[in-house]
Formats: C-alpha cells, structure tokens, sequence
C-alpha cells in the first residue's frame, strides 16, 4: 500500500498529514533545538502512529521574529536545525518509510533582515521595486490589518528609503511586489530548488495577500488567482503529476474555491471555515453549525481535495464566523483572556475540549470521517497541554513530550539552553502526558488514535475520496452522514452531547436492505427494513458502521442494555429535614452535607413550572446552589440564591429569591401562589416548621430588598459580592407599600410606593446588561420618553459580574401599548359596522401617502397612535446615534452585516418551512394555506441579492425587542420600557449593533397583530352572541393594519430625515423586507410551537412576504417591483397579550 501511495499523482487525496515543528520535535545534538536529525531518528514512531504524509514548518535561516515564517534566506536552512545533507537524509528515508513530505513556501513576504530587502531599501537599488513603497499611508485603505494585537498599519517607515513599505502581517515582514515579474520569476525558483529537492508538496503560506488593487481589500485578487494557475502549470511541466499545492487562505468559502479553479489551480486548501463550526456544533450539542459550512464546501472540483484539521501551529482562528459565533466561540472556549490572540483561541486540542478524552476521542474521529485529508499536530495524539505564560502563539509550538524525563525525554541539554521550555504544569504537562506512558497504556489517546488511524486506513478510498451525504437525524444532537465510494458505504453517526442520545434515522435509498456493522467489533446492528431506524448513543459517543448486504454477513445478536428506572413525585410538596431553625436555611444548613443535596434534587422539577426559567421542555440535568445571600433573618428568613442550572450541555445561571411562611399562614399562599411553593421545612423545634417558596410573590419581599439596596447589599453570601448602586435620594426614602404583578413574568418586579420600579433579572448572564447601559446613558442624556434609571444591582463572583436587577422611575400608567391599540382598534371595529368594503379607498403606495379622508374618519385615534410611536421611534433612535461611548457608540454599515442578516434569513428560512411540512397535515385540516413552493424559491433568491446590496450607512445600539408590549401609555404620552432585548439572545448579541430597520420591523409586525387579533376576537364575541359579522369587517381591518404602518413610516423617516441609520433611501425598502420577513419566520415557528390555533395570523403576514419577494440591483437601487414598505409585517409573539412582560404589567 506504501508503493501504491507514492506512485499514485493524488496521493494527496489519501493523505494523513501530520503537522510538525522541526524546531520542537527532537533535539538529537543537545543543543536545546529540534533537528532533522532527530527528526529522522522518530521517523519509526511516525511510522507506527499510521500518518504517511509529514508537514513541516519553516526551518529556513530567519531572525525568528515570527517562528521562522519571517525568512531571510530561501535556500539555506537554519544551523541548529541542521545541514541540507542531514535535511536530504531525513527526505529520503521517510520516502522509504512510504511518507511524503511537505515544505513551506512563505510567498507573500520576507524578513526585513532579507538582503533584498537591505538592498531595496536604497530607492536607487534595482531591488527597489522588489517591495511595495509609498510616499504616504494613504493606499489600499480597504484593506484589513490582520494582526490587530500588534500592529496598527499595513504600512511601515523606512529611514533609509525615506518611504513607507507595505506588510500585511508584522511590520519586520515587508510584503513582496508581485507586479514585478522579477519577483514572480525568482519565486518560482525557490519552488523549483525545493521541488528539485524531492520534496512532495509545497504549502503556499498567506497566499491571498500576493497583490494590491485601490478599491479593493487586496485578498484574492484575480492576479493571484492567474498566478497561482501559472505556478500550477509550470510545476507539471517541469516535474509532471504528483508535486502538489496547498493554499493556506483563511477565508469565506466564496473566496477560497477560486483557487481550486476548475481543478487548475492548487491541488490543496485548508477548510478553515469548517474548523471552528465542529466545536461550535460540539459545545451547542447540536450538529446546524457544522452541517451547514459542509454543505458550502462540499461540492468541489473531482481532482482537488480540502486539507482539514482540528488545531494547527495558530490559533484556533475565528475569522471565518460571524460575530455572534465569534462571541459564541470565546465565551465557551476562551473565556480566559489569556487563550486569546488576533481574531482567535490559542490553545491546544486537549486543553481546549477541558481533557474531556470522550470529546476528543469524538471529535478526531469526525476529523477522520470527513471528506478531505485530515491533519494531526504534532502532540495532540497524546493529549498535549499548552502553555499561556508563553508569548504569541509558542504555547502551543512547545516541545514535543517523549517521556517523564528530563526536558520531556525531548533534549538533554540544560533547561535554560532550551529554544522554550516544554509544558511542565498542570495534568498535561510532561510529567502525566507523554510518549512513552502512552504507549504501554493500551487505554490511552494514543493507542485510540493508531486504532482510529489504522481502520481508516483500510477504507482510505471512501473516506478521503468518497462522495459524503447527511441525514437529517430526527434529534439535532445527532449527525449522521454516509460516505460511499465505489460502491462501499459507511455510515458514521455521532453523538454532539455530554448526555446518552436517541433518535431516528429516516428512511434512504442508501441504507434500505442493509445491516450495519460496527467497524471496531465488527458486530452487526439490526438490519434497516425501510423504516425509520431506531439509534441510541451514549454521551460523545460515536458508530462506524459499514453497510453490508444481509446476505454478505453473519449475525451476532448483542444482548440489550439495562433500563433505568426513575422516581416519581405523588404531587405532594416534599418535606426538607434541617437541623437548625428556619433562619438559617440556606446560610448553614442547606449548603453542607445532606440537606444541600436534598435541597438540590427538589430544584429540576420546581423549576420547569416556572415562568421566568428559560428552558421549559427541556430536560434539566441537574441544579446547584452556586450562591445564597440573607437579607434578613429576622422576623423571618428572606435569601436570594443564585442556582447553577445545567441544561442541553449549558450551565446557566438563575435568581431565586426564597422565604419562608410558617405552617399556620401557609394555606392562603398554597393556593393563590401553587406554582411558587417549594418544599415543607421540618426543623427541631415545631415553630421551626414553614413553607419554603418562592420570595416575590410576597410584598414584604420587596420591603426587605429595597432596604437591603438602599444598605448597600450587606449581608452573609457564601462565595461572591453583590454590588448595589443608588441615586442618593432614594437611600433615604422608606418604603411603605408594594404593588404586586399578578401576572407571571420572565423577570420579576414591582412598584414601591407609586415611585419606584423595581426588576429583578431572573436569568444571570455575564457582563452589562443592556437595559443598564442603555438606561443609564438615556437618563444622562435627559431623554423623556423612557422611565429614568435610580440604580442597578450586580453579583461579582471570581472577577465575573452578572447584572441582577435595576431600580427605575414608575410611571403613571394607563395602559400599555397592546391593550391601548386593543381598545383603540375595537372602537374602529364598531365604527365600521356594515360598511360597505373599502376598495375603493386603495392601499398606500408610499409612506408619504395621506390617509383617505373615509378612513380618518373611522380610525383617527389608532392612526394617530401609529404615527406618534414611528416618531418616538426615530426619536429614540436619533439619541442612540448621538452616543459617543466606545460601548454604544455607532458602527459603519458593512457587507458583513448584510450578510449575516442574508445568513440568518436562510436558517429561519430553513427551519420554518421545515416546520410547515411538518405540521401539513393539520394546517389542512384546518382550513390554513401555506406558501407555494416557488414563493419560497422567489424569497430565497432575494435573500441572495440581499449580500450584495449596498448597506445601511450606520449600525447602532437597538432596543432590540420592540413591540407594542414594551410601550407604556402614561400622562397622555408613550414612553419606551424593558431595554433588555430578546431573552433567547445571548448578551453579547444583544449589546451588538445592528440596523435601526430591526427595531421598525417588530413594531410593524405587532401593529398587523394588534389589528387581527382584534378583529378576530370580535368576530368570536359576534359568534357567542349569535350574531353573524359583516364579511366586510375583515377586509377593513387588513387595509386598516397596513394604513397603520404606512403612517408610523411616515413618522419615522419624516422625524429621522438624513441620519445615517436610515439612508441609503435606495436601499431600506429592501433592508426592511429582510427584517420583516425574519420576524415573520420567527413568529411561524413560535405559533406552531406553542399556540397553533394563533398559525392563521403570522402564516398571513408569511406569505405575503414571500410574494413580495422583489430583486435589488446590485447597486443598491431598489427596482420598480420593491416590496411595499407595508408589506405583512409581525411583532413578536411576546407582545400577546398572553405573554405579559414586565412593561406591559406596568
């Protein structure tokens, strides 16, 4: 097979590359540098861990200022890693091992010590023109500073030239002109040297960055392109097939399949864009990250091959995601701002996946089932730790770990003569990780690995070559996908999540009459039968199975695992022993031993009724008391508990205020406040018998904490610091009385004394909460629209701060906004009775369009309402545009933002009319229509053209969840409430900025629901009455929600005139669809989730939205077809009135 390797000209489609540092593989002169002669001397070890492909990084004579990829000789290889002939020997001996080898080929720049750069620092000199130089900095302004930790300029002076030079990456690495054909030709020389060498392939390092146009970014310009072609073609002239290219371009998939070029351009390319996604669908237990990326780097040309890998000699980039998934990425894996460098995570594959050994066993087997060549790094077969005190990127370039020796068993040199000491702390430094261990270990990572690497390797063909097709697993923590080449088909599932999996693999035409059969064991699963197949999975777990025909095998029947049984509650409040009195439930008590553990075991259930938790319907693994502080203790116990609440693979964080009622006045409470009840607590003594609940349903509550605020948060906490701020004239007020909420909240509040608000956040995430900054910006900024903010209250824990509540002005309310539209548009209802159908009024054409006067004369009040509340809008807006502060201050429009809205559009898309199949069926029978197949095709190419149309010329702060619920109607006025944004956002989505359309969008969508409900909800008490609705009356409210949009637009764009969050004019109308339409996917998946008899409304909404579908040109420009500013637009289903919110209680 090692012959057959070698001969073969896509041998690189069978590769398993492994990617070391000549400098920190092995040190055979004890000089305290790796060499080729060590190198040479591990070539067994290599041989037996099952690679056949070894990449090296650079080696070439370089000052080291950037690990040897700033180089200042070509040809010459730097003397602690040895001579060319011990370089030739190691070449030649791992040929006869049946390896290949590839080199880098640092392309795009030198080393400022490079003697043509001393030369061409003389603007006389004929190298002059051998780099790029420029009177002044101001030239390809468009292009990115990639090393944004360092540098602040692609440009650098040079005293001797008296010019600026051009670099893209450090400033001692100028970048080379390729304009020059000196250049090129001279560059193809030192690829011909290393070629000519015998080396196997080159890897074309920073390649997109060859070339420099004005206008552009100078990434992937179509002379790279050509010249990457020409390298190409002049390689096969000269050596033949075989030598191969691989392109190191960290972008978007768009940007690097131009250098496959129809399979004329590099053999190789990273799939840098995949990388990432694999953790990401990893730590969110959910296979979409990752499937989707797949599917845009799946279809390639046949003779070319992707390069994947887990971790390399960099960070763990996170250029190619969006903002969120980059937030995502460094809350979940770089929380330790140590780990993060550039646009990135610097850690190794062990430390990164927490030493978990199941997630890494799981995730390198991904690697080896994808299609493409995987790439090990050196080390991470064994486990390797990193090394954060190390500048750079060196703590993941450290030595490699032989044995618990010295040095690693790496070099026997002096510690200190070390190029860099091997990771010597921690559970994988060398002391517990290393080569030698490993091997006697038959458990061990790396006896995994040869396994893995071995089995793979007798199906190489179809793993590395065969054409890769995904399942759509009914449980989204379950991807499945078949690899099939030549007419051998595997099926690889695996399970993303820490937790035992099961689901249902649907019926495929590739696995109908055939039996799975686990590649390790080589056991046989029951055959699929045409029908759904039935998997189970332990946590992390993965299956190989090859997918035989019934008659190719034996059957070994296994016996079925064992059935768990779980305990069930009768529906009684259990009772909570304690050995000490109620006031010290949880100081004392609860948080040692037993009682804790007791205490504990009752939280899932209770918290699955509640209102305010976050994740009802899904299975909760487990709660702890992460944090408890008294208020008070007596004349009876008040805490505030913080719990750690372990859900689909996430910990999160939420507020339990707790008391206690004692027996004798605890049945009033049981049956107005059931849902808030906890446990019985039994102490010693019979007055120490209580009812544990829930604090805030009790007034006395809010007393104890607005005094306790008003202290300064004083009091006994286990493990963290609460953290009150207060205007100094509420410290001395006195609460006396407290209004309650009858309605249950996703937070909790209430009002002190008609002055004071005050919100407890139930859910703690770290960092500012953006009703915070928002607020406490709006109040200094004196606008009069919002309640002023009196203080907020934070929880710090080991350097993290969590926002826990606010304290704010109470406002004089008459209603909120849902129930005043309510009113307003009953009363238009009534007006209209049997009027005859208002066709003849038209629809609006253009926001600046006047209402007829026959409508005014029936809706003045409603129409007023829209209008006012467009100007609150724009006026709000205006505010948050005047922010100067680096965390609310606006942002440039961007195409990123464009098209991370055109990628959301697509998975709502997705999602939603998956949903709608789903649930055919009953739509039917209920009489409901759903879209036609070509609206969704019309829709899905406007979201295409979405990418490419001009973007709004500013982004800013939003308030994020804008709705007529988070409106109040007070002294005759509407004031704007709850800044918090959506809850199922992360905080770090809902800080960010975006277009100001997000916010107009939902009050346009909760306007059409305000005018349908209520329509509909006359009709039902017309129907009770047995009394039959004018038909009219429904066409009526239909041209009453879109006047009613038409004249908030009006007021809005008349009130935001040229400010740059609304223009360009030309391209809002289309930026507004977008948003339209997200929010009306959103409330289609909602309604069928949780009310489905509500799927008439936004289903309306939906499907006129897609066919009002409209193209854009490409400048910006809509066309003649754009789609009505009014089209059916949606507020969030949280403005029902079903689902009260803390403002719309106010």
């Amino acid at each position: 097979m090692a012959d057959d390797f070698l001969n073969d000209p896509l041998w690189y489609k069978d590769a398993v590359i492994y990617e070391l540092h000549v400098r920190s593989f092995y040190d055979s002169d004890d000089d305290g540098f790796g060499d080729f002669a060590g190198m040479r001397e591990r070539l067994p070890y290599l041989e037996r861990l099952g690679v056949n492909t070894l990449w090296l990084l650079p080696f070439l004579e370089s000052p080291l200022r950037d690990d040897g990829y700033d180089i200042s000789d070509y040809t010459k290889i730097l003397p602690v890693h040895g001579s060319m002939d011990e370089f030739q020997a190691f070449l030649d001996e791992a040929h006869d091992r049946g390896m290949r080898v590839i080199t880098e080929l640092v392309l795009n720049h030198t080393s400022d010590e490079h003697p043509w750069f001393q030369e061409a620092r003389d603007p006389n000199s004929d190298k002059h023109d051998w780099y790029v130089w420029s009177e002044d900095t101001d030239r390809y302004n468009d292009a990115r500073i990639i090393f944004t930790d360092t540098e602040d300029s692609n440009w650098s002076w040079d005293a001797k030239a008296q010019k600026y030079y051009w670099h893209r990456f450090f400033s001692h690495q100028p970048d080379l002109n390729y304009d020059n054909p000196e250049v090129r030709e001279t560059m193809k020389e030192v690829m011909y040297f290393w070629f000519d060498k015998g080396v196997d392939g080159l890897r074309l390092d920073a390649v997109p960055y060859l070339y420099e146009r004005e206008g552009t970014n100078c990434e992937n310009l179509p002379e790279t392109i050509d010249f990457i072609k020409e390298l190409r073609a002049d390689v096969e002239e000269r050596y033949g097939p075989g030598r191969v290219l691989l392109a190191e371009a960290n972008q978007w998939p768009e940007d690097t399949l131009p250098y496959f070029a129809d399979g004329d351009g590099v053999q190789m390319a990273f799939n840098f864009p995949i990388m990432p996604r694999m953790f990401m669908a990893l730590r969110r237990e959910n296979r979409r990250p990752f499937v989707e990326m797949l599917e845009m780097t799946n279809e390639i040309p046949d003779e070319v091959q992707w390069a994947i890998f887990l971790r390399n000699h960099d960070e763990l980039t996170l250029e190619m995601v969006t903002d969120e998934e980059r937030d995502y990425m460094y809350n979940e894996y770089g929380a330790d701002p140590r780990f993060r460098i550039n646009v990135g995570i610097r850690r190794r594959l062990t430390p990164l996946l927490g030493g978990d050994e199941r997630r890494i066993e799981l995730m390198n087997a991904l690697l080896l089932s994808l299609k493409g060549s995987p790439i090990i790094y050196y080390g991470d077969e064994i486990g390797m730790g990193d090394d954060p005190f190390l500048g750079d990127r060196n703590g993941v370039r450290t030595p490699m770990q032989w044995s618990a020796d010295k040095n690693g068993g790496f070099s026997r040199a002096l510690h200190h003569k070390l190029f860099m000491p091997p990771v010597n702390r921690g559970r994988h430094s060398y002391e517990f990780v290393n080569v030698e261990d490993a091997e006697q270990n038959q458990h061990s990572l790396l006896n995994f690995m040869k396994r893995l690497l071995a089995l793979r390797k007798q199906h190489v063909k179809t793993f590395g070559r065969g054409r890769i097709e995904v399942l759509p697993a009914e449980n989204q923590s379950i991807l499945a996908f078949i690899r099939e080449h030549e007419g051998e088909r595997i099926l690889c599932v695996f399970n993303l999540s820490r937790f035992s999996q099961s689901t249902m693999l649907p019926d495929h035409d590739a696995l109908g009459g055939r039996v799975p059969v686990e590649m390790f064991s080589q056991t046989a699963f029951p055959p699929f039968e045409g029908d759904p197949y039935h998997m189970l999975l332990g946590r992390h777990g993965f299956y190989w199975l090859k997918l035989e025909r019934e008659e190719e095998i034996e059957r070994t029947d296994a016996a079925p695992p064992e059935q768990a049984t779980v305990d069930v509650e009768d529906g009684e409040l259990p009772v909570l022993r304690v050995t000490e009195g109620l006031q010290n439930v949880l100081v004392r008590t609860l948080v040692e031993g037993k009682g804790l553990e007791r205490f504990e075991k009752l939280l899932p259930d209770f918290l699955a009724k509640q209102r305010w938790f976050g994740r009802k319907g899904e299975a909760i693994r487990s709660v702890s008391l992460n944090d408890a502080v008294r208020l008070q203790k007596h004349p009876f116990p008040v805490y505030l508990s913080i719990l750690n609440v372990e859900v689909a693979g996430q910990t999160e964080h939420y507020v339990l205020p707790l008391t206690t009622t004692r027996e004798e006045n605890a049945g009033a409470l049981r049956e107005e406040h059931s849902h808030a009840c906890l446990a019985w607590v039994a102490g010693p003594h019979r007055e120490d018998r209580g009812l544990l609940h829930d604090a805030t349903v009790s007034s006395s509550f809010w007393k104890t904490l607005f005094a306790w605020w008003q202290q300064g948060g004083k009091g006994q906490s286990l493990k963290g610091v609460y953290l009150p701020t207060l205007d100094n004239d509420v410290r001395r007020h006195r609460a006396e009385s407290v209004q309650l909420f009858a309605g249950e909240q996703s937070n909790s509040s209430a009002v002190i004394d008609d002055e004071y608000f005050v919100k407890l956040y139930r859910r703690l995430e770290r960092g500012t909460n953006p009703e915070t900054d928002l607020l406490d910006y709006l109040t200094e900024q004196g606008f009069p629209f919002v309640p002023r903010l009196h203080g907020t209250l934070s929880f710090r824990r080991s350097g993290r701060q969590y926002a826990m509540g606010v304290l704010q002005e109470a406002l004089d309310v008459e209603e909120n906004g849902w129930s005043h539209a309510l009113t307003l548009i009953e009363r238009f209802l009534n007006r209209v009775g049997d009027a005859p159908p208002p066709d003849e009024v038209g629809l609006p054409d253009e926001h600046t369009d006047e209402a007829p006067a026959r409508f005014e004369n029936v809706a003045p009040e409603i129409l007023q309402m829209a209008q006012v509340l467009g100007i609150r809008t724009a006026e709000l807006h205006q505010a948050f545009a005047r922010a100067e502060a680096p965390d609310l201050a606006p942002q440039p429009g961007t195409g990123e933002s464009s098209e991370a809205l055109a990628n959301r559009i697509r998975s709502a898309l997705t999602d939603t009319r998956r949903l709608i199949d789903e649930h055919e069926e009953q739509l039917r029978e209920s009489d409901i229509t759903t879209p036609f197949a070509s609206d969704w095709e019309q829709a899905e190419r406007q979201i295409d053209r979405l990418e490419h149309l001009e973007p709004l010329e500013e982004r800013i702060r939003l308030h994020g969840d804008y709705h007529l619920g988070q409106v109040l109607r007070a002294d005759g006025e509407f004031y704007v409430l709850d800044f918090e944004g959506e809850p199922a956002r992360s905080l770090a989505e809902r800080c960010r900025r975006d277009f100001a359309l997000r916010d107009v969008a939902g009050m346009l969508r909760s306007l059409e629901y305000a005018a349908l409900s209520a329509w509909r909800r006359h009709r039902d008490e017309a129907a009770e009455d047995e009394d039959e609705p004018p038909p009219t009356l429904e066409t009526w409210t239909e041209h009453l929600a879109r006047w009613c949009e038409a004249l908030f637009l009006s007021g809005y764009y008349d009130t935001a005139g040229d400010a740059a969050f609304a223009q360009p004019e030309a391209a809002r109308r289309s930026y507004l669809w977008a948003y339209l339409l997200e929010k009306a996917l959103y409330e289609v998946r909602y309604e069928l989730n949780h009310r489905p008899d509500w799927i008439w409304l936004p289903l309306r909404g939906l499907q006129r939205l897609l066919k009002e579908a409209h193209p854009a040109s490409a400048d910006g420009n809509d066309s003649e077809q754009a789609v009505a500013f009014d089209a059916e637009v949606e507020p969030d289903p949280a403005a029902d009135a079903v689902r009260e919110r803390d403002a719309s209680e106010r």
